[in-house]
C-alpha cells in the first residue's frame, strides 16, 4: 500500500493550468464556429457587448 501522497503539487498545478487553458481554447473555438455558421462576427460582438 503506497504511502498518501500530496494531492497539490507542483506538477498538478501546472497540468490543472493547461487544461484551464486547454477548455478556454475549446469554448472560444465552438463559439467561434457557432458565430461563423451564424453569418455573425464574434469579434465584432466580443467588442461590443461590454
Amino acid at each position: 500500500m503506497e504511502e498518501q501522497k500530496k494531492f497539490i503539487t507542483g506538477k498538478s498545478i501546472t497540468w490543472f493550468f493547461i487544461a484551464l487553458i486547454a477548455m478556454s481554447c475549446y469554448f472560444f473555438f465552438i463559439n467561434w464556429g457557432l458565430m461563423k455558421v451564424q453569418g455573425l462576427d464574434f469579434f465584432y460582438l466580443w467588442s461590443s457587448g461590454r
